[in-house]
């Protein structure tokens, strides 16, 4: 690229902060291996992808585009950005804060709670939850996107189960909004500690204050855990015609019921998609909702039970989430390779069925729009679909020589090898910096949050290994 070109190129990548850009500007995508992950448009060993505003215009081999700036992908893989429906983006501050689950019975003390506080539930709900100030929500919830931005997921449903105050929830929007994600805020009460019991009653506040715009970048649902009285949220969903997202218990529900009465119409996402029966997964499948799996967080604390084949084989491919931060760090490529993996154990072991790589991609990025509520317009290189692309480098070593695109991408690349994001049309992430991020200053924030957590609830300090 020329001089001219690049500068070009610099001026068109400072889009708005609400993720807008130009209606006409083009952008070409050149030579890259094209997955399109739409089996109507078909993969490239060498293609290119027209971006015209923020929306993908075409993609094929060899094409041409007059006035367009030509972005060089011939060391790249170009695909669909990655699009996770269940992130617990307000944790980002404690990350990896949890380095193993320890059994409940466990009598030793730690920082004033039993030893099994290092648990999730323990650990986010109790003692750290309710420590959260609006800063600290807004701190963490930036970090945490910030993060899936880096590494290629370009739409995220924030499962914000921290709701506070209405200060509280204001925080996390704001910091999804300053993030350049494509989001969903999913709004849900605390589970534990005193809070201001403003929800649902402010949820529509949000809604008007944030969320009204048509063809927003970021959009809103309710998030309830499964076991919920929903009582209250149900005229809330109906109003304001709302998705939701429930988190496990969900199996204690009288589906069929909600669905006859049309409580529940299709649009509800169902993280981890454990311990539903066969007759409840097949309510959940007739009736249109989307399940996502979280494989690392299932086999950390769910016995090593991924449900993923269990809902393939009754007819639905699940997304793949992260779920929390506190736990591993957000990385859409090591979930793919531990559903990789643990299925292929499974496959050895007792001869069930192991998902192909590109059905591994399909649940990271088309099942996982699905979830998002988004997959008519993401998920896919489809010409008509707005532009949430990535460009993985393929030059290093650890991926050079590209014998096989699939693998390359779901048993090779990793958070380091996405070069370039888009999305909306608008170039977040370029030759491996993420743009318009004050790097520092998120770091000063998160750093402050995290020593006023732990300060807070007296938890250990993070470096030491409790092994010893």
């Amino acid at each position: 690229m020329g001089a001219s070109e690049g500068r070009r190129l610099a001026a068109l990548l400072q889009g708005d902060a609400a993720g807008r850009v130009e209606p006409g500007r083009r952008i070409l995508l050149k030579g890259g291996s094209v997955l399109s992950m739409d089996a109507a448009v078909g993969d490239f060993a060498a293609g290119d992808v027209l971006v015209v505003g923020d929306r993908i215009a075409e993609v094929g081999p060899s094409l041409s585009a007059s006035d367009a700036v030509v972005i060089d992908a011939r060391d790249h893989i170009v695909m669909p950005g990655f699009c996770d429906p269940h992130i617990h983006s307000w944790e980002g501050a404690l990350g990896r804060i949890i380095p193993e689950n320890v059994p409940q019975d466990t009598e030793d003390a730690i920082g004033g709670a039993p030893v099994s506080g290092r648990s999730y539930m323990y650990a986010a709900h109790r003692a750290f939850a309710p420590a959260c100030r609006p800063e600290d929500i807004y701190a963490g919830t930036l970090n945490t996107l910030l993060a899936a931005l880096n590494g290629g997921i370009t739409t995220v449903v924030d499962n914000m189960h921290n709701a506070r105050s209405p200060e509280h929830s204001d925080a996390a929007v704001e910091a999804l909004l300053a993030s350049g994600v494509r989001g969903v805020h999913a709004v849900g009460r605390p589970r534990a500690g005193a809070w201001a019991e403003t929800f649902p009653s402010d949820v529509r506040r949000l809604r008007d204050r944030y969320f009204s715009a048509a063809d927003a970048l970021c959009s809103m649902r309710l998030y309830a855990p499964g076991f919920d009285d929903l009582t209250d949220l149900l005229p809330v969903r109906k109003e304001l015609d709302l998705w939701f997202s429930f988190d496990s218990g969900i199996e204690r529900q009288n589906l069929a019921e909600l669905y006859s009465a049309g409580a529940f119409d299709g649009r509800e996402a169902i993280n981890h998609g454990n311990f539903l029966s066969a007759e409840q997964r097949q309510i959940v499948i007739d009736n249109g909702a989307q399940v996502n799996v979280c494989p690392r967080i299932e086999t950390q604390f769910r016995y090593g039970r991924v449900p993923y084949n269990e809902w393939v084989e009754q007819g639905l491919r699940p997304g793949l989430s992260n779920d929390n931060p506190m736990t591993y760090a957000i990385d859409m490529f090591a979930e793919m390779r531990a559903l990789h993996l643990v299925h292929r154990v499974d496959a050895h072991r007792d001869g069930s069925a192991s998902p192909t790589l590109r059905e591994i991609l399909e649940s990271a990025t088309r099942k996982g729009a699905d979830n998002c509520g988004v997959g008519e317009i993401a998920g896919s290189l489809t010409p008509g679909n707005k532009a949430d692309v990535i460009l993985i480098d393929t030059s290093a070593p650890h991926l050079f020589p590209r014998n096989n695109i699939l693998a390359s991408v779901v048993q090779g690349a990793g958070v380091e090898s996405v070069a370039t994001v888009m999305v909306n049309g608008r170039i977040v992430k370029w030759q491996g910096r993420l743009l318009g991020v004050d790097l520092p200053e998120v770091r000063r924030r998160v750093q402050a949050s995290h020593d006023h957590l732990l300060g807070a609830v007296d938890w250990p300090h993070a470096s030491v290994d409790f092994d010893d």
